[in-house]
């Protein structure tokens, strides 16, 4: 991280000379500087993110995405916020790694006075939560969280309006109600969605094939995750699933 900091203030005193031949006001050629620089520091930190967020979303490597959110943690990390916004990040590459303990303990030592209505993180760190409960068999809790605290938390963007439809269609699942939790989730597969949402969904949906006894459908959709889920939990849940059912 020393060599990143050293390269920018390189690129600033190269870009600030470079300005003060071109233009004689000195304080002009400072204002302009400071502008390109913290316009291409925030394009590469809005780039970086993107490719961070794709590791999970794309190329379904949860432990890869765990990596690089530390390697963030070492750049952003001493800011208290950021830091907490990142401990939500992991949290949610160890739920999709499979390690629900691990990610539950993280979100439960989050300092919630950093998280925020307006820009979502209340909202990513409750259904974050709620997925941990879920999957640790936690139902009760994780319905006494649904009900306490969703109602007073509005998804605002595309994003966390797809993660509150995928959290009701699973906690249908878990709830039992398949025929219900099966239209919401077929719903989901018409919307523009990331291959790893569409491989949830469609283990989500094995589930429920596999208690209808539809073995056939549950055995293709299974297959469909187990070799295009890379190492997402899921893909190796499906495996196992398949060498049960075959």
């Amino acid at each position: 991280m020393l060599v990143n900091r050293i390269y920018f203030i390189v690129i600033t005193f190269i870009i600030m000379i470079s300005l003060s031949f071109l233009i004689e006001n000195t304080v002009v050629a400072g204002i302009i500087t400071f502008a390109v620089v913290m316009i291409g520091y925030i394009i590469i930190s809005l780039m970086r993110n993107k490719n961070r967020v794709s590791l999970l979303e794309e190329e379904c490597d949860p432990q890869a995405f765990l990596e690089a959110t530390e390697r963030q943690r070492k750049i952003t990390g001493r800011n208290p916020k950021m830091n907490t916004l990142l401990n939500i990040d992991r949290s949610a590459g160890l739920i999709l790694n499979g390690e629900f303990e691990k990610a539950k303990d993280t979100l439960l030592s989050v300092d919630k006075s950093y998280l925020s209505e307006k820009n979502g993180s209340l909202f990513v760190y409750n259904v974050n939560l709620i997925s941990c409960h879920y999957e640790l068999g936690e139902n009760e809790s994780a319905e006494r969280l649904f009900e306490k605290e969703m109602p007073l938390l509005s998804p605002t963007n595309k994003r966390m309006k797809l993660s509150i439809k995928l959290l009701n269609a699973d906690r249908l699942l878990r709830l039992k109600r398949f025929e219900e939790s099966e239209i919401e989730f077929k719903r989901l597969l018409e919307e523009k969605i990331s291959k790893r949402v569409e491989l949830s969904i469609l283990h989500s949906l094995a589930q429920i094939d596999e208690h209808k006894g539809n073995l056939k459908d549950a055995i293709y959709k299974y297959d469909e995750v187990s070799n295009n889920g890379n190492k997402l939990w899921i893909a190796e849940q499906s495996r196992k699933k398949l060498t049960e059912l075959k």
